[in-house]
């Protein structure tokens, strides 16, 4: 649609501020942004959903343009707006469909099985539940390792493979550009093991094979990461790096401020000196005979209560770590485990463990791909199912490939992964000790279905694993009471250009109040024909990663409220709320959302992390880890998933599906 052909915004019903933030702005012909129905999700939660409301035409790449211009579009597309083109252009994060299917699990509408399902005929050798990436690790070891004619199946509830491992595409300005869904970082392992096993097989290319964006001619470089986590923190120390205070500072931009002890920032004595002991103090609080006693003791408390009650720290630190550690782990130190914070990396544990790493961010040895930890997940696909991405197994074309649909579940496969299709019932055939089957049900373009299978791997995680096991024991559902889960909302902000940043001197943001915290411009991965440019004056995605949490509140109800507002608000809402922060950040280097951005597409994860209160790791009272309890195998029935690890990264999730697989291939 051109832009004489865009309504009108007071057409669109826009308010004032909502013009002028650029919310009835035409964009490009394939960029729709469907943002009618201010408000739609706000019943979300509560909903009678069907067993799927099918989304056609949901992957295509040209429609209305304008925001707010979805005349006539259903609540599920004002909810989810504008999700990107190609083939995740169907699934940019927990999709309408996604969601209220889950939440008819939850809400125990298949504990009576389902009406007259249809008989599949099929039995599995192995039935996978979830094609996140400890799915695809559970049938890449049974791909690898099963007998001769042994099949497995995949079934996923998401429109792609993936899980969280997924990518948004747009176009702006006739540059294609690839952001992160979500999971984002990815090395390359060198121990022997799983992770390594999987990389070689499948074709994931070493940290030495990797190749970056070169800055264009005549631009004078700024230091930039080539990820979108440890500026947060790990890699703060920086020149490009930029944090803003509002409030009674006025709304300054302090640059690289822990370079000279926060000599700059608008911090009193007091909240100053905790900040730098809580990177800095060296002197240890107790002794420990060794490093596990150590690790047993942080795991008796929180990680306020490490940093308050045994370090002497005031909260002024808990409220500066508090967004980063929710971040990576859904919630802030009140509700947190001391030990998940001391594995991960945060600071305060540098008495134990040596001096806290703060560096640049050229220091990080770490990376990611244009879309993330999608491109493992393509790579894995790729190994399973040889027709499943189009061209080679060359990296290159596994990773600019269009998915084959349609080979997917073919007959005959080793290996068939089945999308769209959500798990409802999982039981054995008479007593777990002494049967041969398992009995799985499913639902699939509001059909249910129902097929057999010598053994299930659960990698759908925990939050749906203890609805959907019928016959799971009691200490089962003991064990998962500790698992409680949070959100986190992911936003690719797409730009026309990003002079006003660069000309300011920086490529990464925090600030202390307001939507999220952070925000980044990343050095892209270079990926044969995927070259974008590196080059202010052109299009770049800034990436925000929003934690929702709550402080204060009881642990499960923080992952609740949050649910409820993330799952309640509207493509619309969010898109006021960013352009709004972006505006009151950037704006004052010239910055104006109306005019320069091009495009948004949110990603909402609704159980995107495991939240380990204190006990998670090692257990209470000498009661077993609630961790270890669900890593046993019950009957021919086992679980995966990153959060068996205690918070969700690529290498856990490929670990717990590789365990998984194997306690089922020792019994079929």
């Amino acid at each position: 649609m051109s832009e004489a052909e865009a309504p009108d915004a007071r057409e669109l019903g826009l308010d004032g501020e909502e013009r002028e933030l650029g919310l009835g702005c035409p964009i490009t012909r394939r960029d729709f942004v469907g943002t009618t129905l201010l408000g739609a999700g706000a019943g979300l939660l509560g909903l009678p959903a069907p067993l799927e409301r099918g989304r056609e035409g949901a992957g295509r790449e040209s429609g209305t343009t304008s925001t707010a211009s979805a005349g006539g579009a259903g609540p599920g597309d004002a909810w989810t707006g504008y999700p990107g083109v190609g083939d995740y252009a169907r699934s940019n994060g927990n999709t309408w469909d996604v969601v209220t299917a889950g939440h008819r699990i939850r809400d125990g509408v298949f504990d009576d099985p389902p009406p007259h399902p249809i008989e599949t005929g099929e039995t599995y050798d192995l039935v996978v539940v979830g094609g996140g990436m400890s799915g695809l690790a559970a049938a890449h070891r049974f791909r690898r390792e099963a007998a001769s004619g042994m099949r497995c199946l995949v079934l996923e509830d998401h429109p792609v493979f993936g899980g969280e491992s997924k990518r948004n595409v747009v176009e702006v300005d006739g540059e294609r550009l690839i952001a992160p869904q979500g999971a984002n970082q990815f090395g390359y392992p060198h121990r022997p093991g799983p992770e390594l096993t999987i990389c070689r097989d499948a074709g994931v290319p070493t940290m030495e094979a990797r190749r970056y964006q070169q800055w264009a001619a005549g631009v004078q470089p700024l230091e930039i990461a080539r990820e979108n986590w440890e500026y947060m923190l790990w890699s703060d120390l920086t020149p490009a790096m930029g944090f803003f205070f509002g409030g009674d500072a006025g709304g300054r931009w302090v640059r690289n401020m822990w370079s000279d002890d926060l000599a700059r920032a608008p911090y009193t004595d007091d909240v100053r000196r905790d900040l730098l002991r809580w990177r800095k103090e060296t002197r240890k609080p107790r002794e420990f005979a060794d490093r596990a006693a150590l690790e047993r003791w942080l795991d008796t408390m929180t990680y306020r209560e490490y940093l308050e009650g045994v370090l002497g720290l005031g909260r002024a630190v808990s409220r500066y770590a508090d967004p980063i550690l929710a971040s990576y782990l859904g919630l802030g130190g009140d509700a947190l485990s001391a030990y998940i914070a001391y594995e991960t990396d945060m600071p305060g544990f540098q008495m134990y463990t040596g001096p806290y790493g703060a560096r640049h961010m050229t220091d990080v040895k770490i990376d990611a791909f244009p879309g993330g930890n999608g491109a493992v997940a393509r790579c894995i696909v790729k190994y399973l199912v040889p027709d499943a991405i189009t061209g080679s197994r060359d990296f290159a074309e596994v990773h600019n490939g269009r998915i084959r649909f349609e080979a997917l579940d073919r007959d005959g496969q080793p290996v068939r992964i089945r999308l769209g299709s959500t798990v409802v019932r999982v039981e054995h055939e008479g007593s777990p000790a002494s049967s041969s089957l398992v009995r799985v049900t499913y639902t699939n373009g509001g059909r249910a279905y129902t097929l057999r299978a010598r053994g299930v791997v659960m990698a759908s995680n925990g939050w749906t694993a203890k609805h959907v096991v019928r016959d799971l024991p009691d200490a089962y559902h003991r064990a998962y009471a500790a698992f409680p889960r949070s959100p986190v909302l992911v936003a690719n902000v797409a730009l026309h250009d990003w002079k006003p940043m660069y000309e300011a001197g920086y490529t990464a943001f925090e600030w202390f109040e307001g939507f999220g915290f952070a925000a980044n411009f990343r050095r892209s991965m270079v990926v044969g024909g995927y070259h974008p440019p590196l080059d202010p004056s052109r299009p770049e995605v800034l990436t925000l990663y929003v934690p929702l949490f709550k402080p204060g509140q009881p642990l499960e109800e923080q992952g609740k409220q949050a649910r409820y507002e993330m799952f309640g608000t509207s493509y619309r809402g969010y898109e006021k709320i960013i352009r709004g922060q972006l505006a009151r950040l950037f704006g004052v280097w010239g910055f104006d959302p109306a005019r320069d951005i091009a495009a948004l597409v949110l990603n909402r994860w609704g159980h995107a992390y495991v939240n380990p209160a204190p006990g998670f790791f090692f257990g209470r009272d000498g009661a077993d880890a609630p961790r270890d309890v669900i890593r046993r195998r019950f009957g021919r029935i086992t679980f995966a998933g990153a959060e068996l690890g205690g918070h969700q990264h690529a290498g856990g999730a490929i670990q717990e599906g590789w365990r998984a697989a194997g306690q089922c291939l020792d019994t079929i």
